[in-house]
């Protein structure tokens, strides 16, 4: 595994979770509600959620590679293709609204519905089964190269909602503009952009 596929992958999955979506929305309104710490159990949910959905991703290519065989190669280009649709839709989406409404219970209750939400969000599959062909070897797969991709969604994702969280236990009132929202969104769409560029245009 090359040190870059593995510094790809991150920037495109940290721009992609840096664009307010159900969960992100979600996140905010508990952070401005009950602030971070109790926010927490809700984000370590949500990073459980979405490591199992890659798990399940990285499954579905190595049996899907085995079926196509050369064949599969043209994935790469459907990965290429979704993230430029995924960037369309992020520059023109209209901005998900931030509810402060609570979602019920804390604790466990709360880490369970933070679990349960990735399920919820076919973008969140379509993400993986698009990008991973781009960035790993789907028919040479291991758990040494698996782990790292891994310990990358545990880091950004918390890191991402954590500070979405932090800052709207400090200044909720920033984040819930509709303007802001707009710009997260659109900064978002030209990274993914030049981060489609840069996988098309590598052997």
């Amino acid at each position: 595994m090359q040190t870059e596929y593995l510094l790809a992958f991150a920037l495109i999955f940290a721009l992609d979770s840096i664009s307010p979506g159900p969960a992100v929305a979600t996140v905010i309104a508990k952070g401005s509600t009950i602030g971070l710490a109790r926010t927490m159990p809700f984000i370590a949910g949500l990073v459980l959620g979405d490591l199992v959905l890659f798990v399940l991703a990285v499954a579905g290519l190595v049996a899907l590679a085995a079926a196509l065989g050369p064949l599969f190669a043209i994935v790469k280009w459907l990965g290429v293709a979704y993230l430029l649709w995924l960037a369309w839709r992020l520059w023109h989406a209209t901005p998900v609204k931030v509810s402060a409404s609570r979602v019920a219970g804390e604790g466990g209750r709360l880490f369970g519905v933070g679990c349960l939400m990735p399920f919820g969000n076919p973008k969140a599959v379509g993400f993986y089964v698009a990008l991973l062909p781009t960035v790993i070897d789907v028919t040479e797969i291991t758990w040494q190269v698996a782990v790292p991709f891994s310990l990358v969604i545990v880091t950004v994702w918390t890191g991402v909602l954590g500070a979405y969280a932090a800052c709207a236990d400090r200044a909720g009132h920033l984040l819930t503009s509709e303007s802001a929202r707009r710009w997260l969104n659109r900064g978002a769409a030209g990274g993914l952009v030049g981060a489609a560029g840069t996988i098309a245009a590598r052997q």
